[in-house]
């Protein structure tokens, strides 16, 4: 069977992308021009990553990803924040932050985990911590660039200014390219309850 390069994530509303994009040509202007950007296009909650996985397990993921979003109503958050991960000193990736029903999102990200765990996906050992990847840091970053990553967040920060109601996970598939990874939907799964 083929392989192919799965996630299920949240994705985001176009209007909500171009805010992103925006703020990310300030930050670049800001001297943060040499970090490795995501595409606005590309902008999306990651709840799990599968890694390469058998094609043939396709539709039993879907119907997991069914199971797990037909027990959530829609979930209010908010896009506001910047930081880095592990931390400034040794930043590796730039995020945006998530607000709102952070606490479930939270389970929304376990019951998908539990879902899968049947079709042979190992759970995360690390807790989910909901954000936004706007960018990576390049592996020869110099301490300078890393000091105006420091400044970046310490001085600047991002604000959507109104909520998003999440409303469905995606199963995504993505292929990786030399001018970075596209990302294709394969399947919608949207929540039902009230």
């Amino acid at each position: 069977m083929e392989k192919i390069r799965l996630f299920v994530a949240i994705e985001l509303p176009g209007d909500v992308k171009q805010e992103i994009g925006r703020f990310q040509s300030r930050l670049r202007q800001s001297g943060l021009e040499n970090l490795k950007w995501v595409a606005p296009e590309g902008l999306h909650i990651t709840l799990k990553f599968l890694g390469n996985t058998s094609s043939g397990l396709v539709s039993d993921i879907e119907k997991s990803l069914e199971g797990a979003s037909e027990r959530f109503a829609p979930i209010d958050i908010g896009i506001k924040g910047l930081g880095a991960f592990p931390g400034l000193s040794r930043a590796r990736v730039l995020w945006v932050g998530l607000t709102g029903e952070l606490g479930r999102l939270q389970l929304l990200a376990e019951e998908v985990e539990g879902s899968l765990v049947s079709l042979g996906f190992i759970r995360e050992k690390r807790r989910f911590t909901p954000h936004l990847t706007i960018a990576r840091v390049r592996p020869e970053v110099t301490p300078a660039e890393l000091g105006a990553i420091s400044d970046a967040v310490s001085h600047d920060s991002f604000n959507l200014g109104y909520p998003l109601k999440v409303g469905s996970l995606s199963l995504m598939q993505s292929q990786l390219y030399p001018d970075g990874a596209r990302y294709t939907r394969l399947h919608l799964a949207k929540f039902k309850a009230r």
